[in-house]
């Protein structure tokens, strides 16, 4: 009956003299190759991974700049419409004076008390309306100086961050050849490293690579695979520390190794 946990590979385990490479321990060089691949081939992963999310990183950098803009053209708006009423206030405030003006005059040129008293009357309303305004052009007045500390903090803030985001996006942008001559070179190393596995191996790890998002290897650590972390008998974590036949896992199918060093 078979142990769950690691199973041999027969047909293609490579068998090698004690002491070729040195030392007690059993080297497989096909084995070895086969872990430096798994690197490369997890470095060309995450490196094309890095160089497919830079438009939307540099994007995402750039809609941070717009809606810092947007909020800040908000509150300027909101500033000028602020002043705008000011203004219009203050119109108001000059029509209201001229008006209490003839008004004042008026009174000295009545002549029965009913028409005085309803002048007195209309001169109260107007000094009112005057002290309303007024009140109402001090509020917007401290609002608006209230906003143009922020607004001015705000326009350093956005300078600030528009040169922040043209240096990350000139970074980003910059980054990409230098990226993908990183995966060309991984390309090249990957190649030489495939004509010096055996090919029924190789055909072997791309088939468990294909079938297993890319990972034909797993690593035996603490006496469990450390993909599916199924438990791996004693004998064959012996056999994998020499390194002298090749195992996958029962579970995962996936090629086992001792990492070394």
């Amino acid at each position: 009956m078979r142990v769950p946990g690691a199973s041999r590979l027969p047909a293609i385990a490579v068998l090698f003299p004690p002491g070729e490479c040195g030392g007690d321990l059993q080297v497989n060089p096909d084995l070895r190759n086969l872990i430096t691949l798994q690197d490369i081939d997890q470095k060309i992963v995450i490196l094309k991974k890095q160089i497919s999310e830079i438009p939307e990183r540099t994007k995402t950098y750039q809609n941070e700049l717009q809606e810092l803009v947007r909020n800040h053209q908000a509150r300027v708006a909101l500033y000028q419409d602020h002043a705008k009423q000011r203004r219009a206030r203050e119109n108001e405030v000059e029509m209201m004076r001229t008006k209490l003006s003839r008004y004042k005059e008026q009174l000295m040129t009545v002549k029965t008390n009913k028409e005085y008293t309803a002048m007195l009357h209309e001169i109260q309303i107007a000094e009112d309306q005057i002290r309303s305004a007024e009140d109402g052009i001090l509020d917007l007045m401290d609002q608006m100086e209230s906003m143009e500390g922020k607004l001015a903090q705000e326009e350093e803030q956005l300078k600030a961050k528009q040169a922040e985001v043209e240096f990350q996006t000139r970074n980003a942008e910059q980054s990409v050849p230098v990226l993908e001559a990183e995966v060309s070179g991984l390309f090249r190393e990957k190649a030489d490293l495939e004509c010096r596995v055996l090919p029924e191996l190789l055909a072997r790890y791309k088939r468990i690579a294909d079938a297993r998002k890319g990972v034909a290897m797993a690593e035996a650590r603490n006496e469990l695979c450390s993909a599916c972390h199924v438990r791996i008998r004693p004998q064959v974590i012996t056999d994998l520390l020499r390194a002298e036949e090749i195992h996958v896992c029962d579970s995962c199918s996936r090629i086992l190794f001792v990492r070394q060093g």
